[in-house]
């Protein structure tokens, strides 16, 4: 095994603080925090996601979990699903609206329980590869790597 040792970067006088930037190096993927309770539909809306070329920084089953996972702030975008656990707390979706979060309801219900996110996107269920690239693409840009698999946060 070949260890590589980092050397201190060198400046030249007067140049800006912080790290240099990569050059040729296309920016990190991403990372799409998932909320969805039905276990197959989590796993198919990450399978996807993935093949889009994102990243996915999380799955949660519940209200709970959701709540743990938006604490980490390590996500780029949130895709929710209306109703965890047959509730639809609306809270959620005005948390992450107030902190600019992008933000899209993944649904199989043909409206929205508050007009005030009328403006959120929604993905109805069920949905398209395509229609699922698009959303991501209207939510946080391209993904860095032309949707080849992305590997997981």
């Amino acid at each position: 095994m070949r260890i590589m040792l980092r050397h201190p970067q060198v400046r030249s006088a007067g140049s800006h603080e912080g790290p240099l930037p990569l050059i040729g190096h296309p920016r990190p993927a991403p990372r799409i925090l998932i909320v969805e309770d039905e276990l197959l539909i989590a796993l198919m809306i990450e399978e996807m996601v993935r093949e889009a070329g994102y990243r996915v920084s999380g799955v949660a089953h519940t209200l709970a979990m959701a709540r743990r996972e938006f604490a980490k702030h390590n996500y780029d975008a949130v895709l929710l699903d209306i109703s965890i656990g047959g509730r639809y707390d609306i809270e959620i979706a005005d948390r992450l609206l107030k902190r600019g979060v992008p933000l899209a309801f993944v649904t199989g219900y043909d409206y929205l329980v508050e007009p005030r996110h009328e403006n959120v996107p929604v993905l109805p269920k069920p949905f398209t590869f395509d229609q699922l690239r698009v959303l991501l693409r209207n939510l946080v840009g391209l993904s860095s790597s032309s949707g080849e698999t992305a590997q997981s946060a």
